[in-house]
């Protein structure tokens, strides 16, 4: 058979570049994560099989003068070795990730336009695509007790947590989690409420949420890094708006620059520090969390204060920037701002202190918000302060528990400059919560109790008879909780709930009552 000389060259030059990519050095496998966070943020330590390393080729970016230069290329994906047998989960912490970098010198690369005729010496680089590691979630001192709430909890400490351990390189790490709850609730009310039978109500429900964290970092040799991180949601209830509680198809999207260990500068859509600790209860979106406010009782609204005006992710197009500083290993802390819009221009602020030795975290911060109207000559403001603290123990691996108290004003002019008497009062909460392990690693359970007191105070006093209205909330829960692996989450929630309103609208004061239970059982898994 007859070879075309130069077809042969050209065939030969494409096998020695394939080959070459072929060859790299292969990301290490992933480790098993310590914890993997959730919204209002974070994730439990697990110990899993060790997977089949994979590499990848992809292009990069020029990078500095002092890390090895890169070459853009296409991305070309080797075949993935067998998967190796699954290995019993151990309890030991995962090593730090290892970053795979481009071993070749500045004048060996040679930028390609992707063709067959690349040169055989062209260098690539390599960025780890992995499983969070146990060491990308910090522990420097005990978050908390084993697969308990303060334990999924960072507490303002930087995670995830990516140096890259004296070398420059780049690492794209993969986290997230997944819940379903299926509840029941029934609602009691009574008393003169002329809404009282929208409230008489009970009915089962079933939430799902899936997320998808993905976080591409990349750390120089001096402990400087850059990151980002965006969060995918999917939701089980197709009915609801992106607008809903609940309905966001996005959580966490910024961008982060700092010095590990230092100090960082953080912007974007993510939530502050967390000052209130509710315990292993009341989680976001759950029947227990809204209490006994019924559908009679929505227009007098009362939900708990804890510091919480601007700890959340803004909704609207509203975003985040926060400034943190990490003077000493067990100090932290956050001086957090927001601006935008949630329906008009917003400005906030938001500072927050840490003093966390492990067995005892104490917390505090202090916020202020202002709203104000879109035109010109819409006057209205509503501000918005507040000051809040918690102290907890950690009792490891045992017991831990923790007391919250807060308080903060509202003060409303609508847009013809008019006090809201009902829009301006006074929020005040407070509770605490406990936590019991068997302190178990191979069956642990973990059962929690928790409750929270919420009063508001408004000042309509439109009858001049020394009456306001005058609302009080008390929320209360039980749970039990049994881990299997270290990463599915089984927890079963009964909560309490009872609600009181005096209006000061009449003459006398309308008063009512509503009172809530509710049953939560909650699977969840952590990767």
């Amino acid at each position: 058979m007859r070879t075309n000389p130069a077809s042969a060259k050209s065939l030969s030059t494409t096998l020695g570049v394939l080959c070459l990519l072929g060859s790299s050095c292969a990301v290490a496998a992933a480790e098993s994560p310590k914890a993997a966070a959730s919204s209002s943020t974070s994730a439990p330590a697990t110990s899993a099989p060790v997977v089949a390393p994979t590499t990848v080729v992809v292009p990069a970016p020029a990078a500095p003068a002092s890390t090895n230069a890169t070459v853009v290329v296409p991305a070309v994906v080797a075949p993935a070795a067998a998967p190796a047998p699954a290995a019993a989960p151990t309890p030991a912490a995962s090593p730090a990730p290892t970053t795979a970098t481009a071993s070749a010198s500045p004048a060996e690369v040679a930028p390609t336009t992707g063709s067959a005729s690349t040169s055989a010496s062209t260098a690539v680089t390599e960025i780890g695509i992995q499983r969070l590691p146990g060491s990308a979630y910090p522990e420097p001192v005990t978050r908390g007790l084993r697969h308990g709430s303060l334990w999924l909890t960072f507490h303002g400490m930087q995670w995830p947590y990516l140096p890259g351990n004296g070398k420059s390189g780049m690492t794209i790490g993969v986290s997230g989690w997944g819940w379903v709850d299926t509840a029941y609730e029934k609602f009691g009310p009574w008393g003169a409420n002329s809404a009282i039978d929208q409230s008489r109500i009970k009915y089962w429900k079933q939430q799902s949420r899936f997320l998808l964290r993905v976080t591409p970092t990349y750390s120089f040799d001096d402990g400087v890094f850059l990151q980002g991180q965006a969060e995918f949601v999917d939701t089980g209830d197709q009915t609801i708006q992106r607008s809903d509680v609940g309905g966001a198809d996005t959580d966490d999207l910024w961008l982060r620059l700092g010095k590990w260990g230092t100090w960082d500068l953080q912007v974007g859509r993510f939530e502050g520090w967390e000052v209130f600790h509710l315990g292993m209860g009341l989680d976001q979106n759950t029947f227990e969390r809204r209490g006994a406010v019924g559908v009679g009782e929505s227009a007098n609204n009362i939900q708990f204060y804890g510091l919480t005006d601007n700890q959340f992710r803004p909704a609207g197009p509203a975003g985040n920037f926060a400034l943190h500083y990490y003077p000493l290993p067990y100090l932290r802390f956050e001086l957090l701002g927001a601006a935008g819009s949630f329906s008009t221009p917003v400005l906030a602020t938001r500072p927050v202190a840490i003093l966390d030795l492990g067995w005892l975290k104490f917390k505090v911060g202090t916020e202020y918000q202002k709203i104000v109207g879109q035109q010109a000559q819409d006057q209205t403001r509503v501000i918005s302060k507040g000051v809040g603290g918690a102290l907890q123990f950690v009792f490891d691996p045992h017991i831990e528990f923790g007391l919250n108290a807060a308080q903060g004003t509202v003060v409303s002019r609508d847009s013809a400059g008019r006090k809201d008497l009902k829009a301006t009062l006074t929020r005040t909460s407070f509770g605490g919560f406990l936590n019991v392990s068997n302190g178990s690693r191979r069956h642990p359970v973990i059962f929690g109790v928790g409750s929270i007191f919420t009063r508001n105070v408004d000042q309509n006093n439109i009858l001049d008879n020394g009456v306001v209205d005058n609302f009080w909330h008390y929320q209360g829960f039980a749970a039990v909780q049994y881990v299997i692996r270290d990463a599915f989450y089984v927890k079963l929630v009964g909560g309490y709930a009872r609600a009181h309103w005096l209006t000061a609208g009449n003459d006398p004061a309308v008063e009512f009552d509503d009172e809530m239970y509710s049953l939560r059982l909650r699977v969840s898994y952590y990767f």
